[in-house]
């Protein structure tokens, strides 16, 4: 995804306080306190996200500005969020000094601010003293037991270096790139083998082979990543990316769908500004057949995240929402931004086939498929629609693919 551009228009405000935590710089430039500084940035924005009463940018668009000199009031436009945070980490042997900026938009000067020292050990103390300073500042009506204590992923140095390289990965263009972040992930599960969120991405990643066509053995693929997901909730099932990654691997995986939508569910109570939960609680909304709650929370994430690399996926699910709900001609608006973003994501390309058919566009319809087989040579839609719940949406979605050209058998 291209860097945010700051000519771009600026985002409506929501209507309750609202904040972007801009990834934490190490000064000096070190890897492994660069990784500390970043897993910093993520604990904050999880710890912040997780408290009733805010809005808090997703991480996915605020680190499209890591390594960029952007005035706060440019990436807060960006985002639509009225305050930023900034920071910085360094390290002196075992020593960590953290500077912390709160910016309100239009403001001349930080409206709070917090130089803290520490023992490396005492990085979680560092987060709840930033988190505690920034709701305060922002939002002072909120109760100090508001703000809730989460884990997440392990901020141990040496863990979590490697653990940023497997988790901030999500773009995954190809059964390689899949087959690459099981390898990394794998790495840091050997690390942290009680740790949940190694197991849970696991899961994701086998969802992912599943989904796009990519896995060999489905069926072994499926067996898998619902063993992963399992495992990961018997280790901490309060943990809200936990809850969201394991809903959906259980839903699209192992068709458990009442529990998919429990977990999910009690994800976004947990964390109601997290994206991610919000796309996958749309695709499983999508299979049940209930499209209108879908698109909202496919809406809902791109607003939680409107630079998120992976904004194709929110799209391509609106899409799926609307073609499942009749809305043709916008869900092919939404179509074509998603394959425009990512050409290669197959699921845009079957949608699409079936409300281009839909709209009596035969020659379009049948290209769209032809160039989603292509892509997915072994798709067949009565293996594929298992997973869907019948309802009118998912009879509607069958017989657009099949008038487009789309194999039943």
């Amino acid at each position: 995804m291209a860097p945010p551009s700051p000519s771009a228009p600026s985002l409506p405000l929501p209507d309750r306080p609202s904040v972007a935590v801009l990834p934490f710089a190490d000064p000096e430039g070190d890897f492994d306190t660069q990784a500390l500084a970043d897993g910093l940035s993520e604990h904050v924005t999880d710890a912040l996200a997780c408290t009733p009463g805010l809005f808090v940018s997703a991480r996915n668009s605020a680190f499209t500005f890591k390594g960029r000199a952007v005035p706060p009031d440019v990436a807060a436009g960006r985002l639509g969020v009225a305050h930023i945070l900034t920071g910085t980490l360094s390290r002196a042997g075992t020593r960590l000094r953290v500077r912390a900026r709160l910016h309100r938009t239009a403001a001349e000067a930080p409206v709070w601010m917090q130089d803290l020292d520490a023992d490396e050990g005492a990085i979680h103390a560092l987060r709840s003293r930033i988190v505690a300073g920034t709701v305060a500042a922002m939002a002072p009506g909120l109760a100090r037991d508001a703000v809730p204590e989460w884990v997440g992923p392990p901020l141990d140095a040496g863990v979590y270096a490697p653990f940023l390289s497997a988790y901030s990965n999500h773009a995954m263009p190809s059964a390689e790139s899949v087959r690459l972040r099981i390898a990394s992930i794998e790495a840091v599960r050997r690390l942290v083998p009680e740790h949940p969120l190694p197991y849970a991405l696991l899961a994701q990643c086998y969802t992912n082979l599943v989904v796009q066509g990519w896995s060999p053995d489905a069926a072994a693929d499926c067996a898998e990543g619902a063993r992963l997901a399992r495992l990961a909730l018997e280790r901490d099932a309060g943990d809200p990316a936990v809850l969201m990654m394991a809903g959906h691997t259980l839903a699209f995986l192992a068709q458990d769908y009442d529990t998919a939508l429990d977990l999910l569910d009690r994800s976004l109570v947990l964390n109601p500004n997290s994206a991610a939960a919000y796309e996958r609680s749309g695709w499983v909304r999508c299979y049940v057949g209930e499209p209108g709650f879908a698109a909202d929370h496919f809406r809902a994430a791109k607003r939680q995240s409107p630079l998120d690399p992976n904004t194709f996926r929110f799209e391509s699910g609106l899409g799926l929402a609307l073609c499942m709900a009749g809305a043709h001609e916008e869900a092919l608006v939404w179509l074509d931004r998603s394959m425009a973003e990512d050409p290669g994501w197959t699921s845009t390309h079957r949608v699409r086939a079936a409300s281009l058919a839909w709209l009596g566009r035969q020659a379009e319809a049948e290209a769209a498929a032809a160039r989603f087989l292509e892509l997915e040579p072994s798709y067949r839609i009565s293996r594929a629609m298992r997973l869907y719940r019948p309802s009118a949406g998912k009879d509607r979605f069958v017989e657009g693919m099949r008038r487009a050209g789309v194999p039943f058998e």
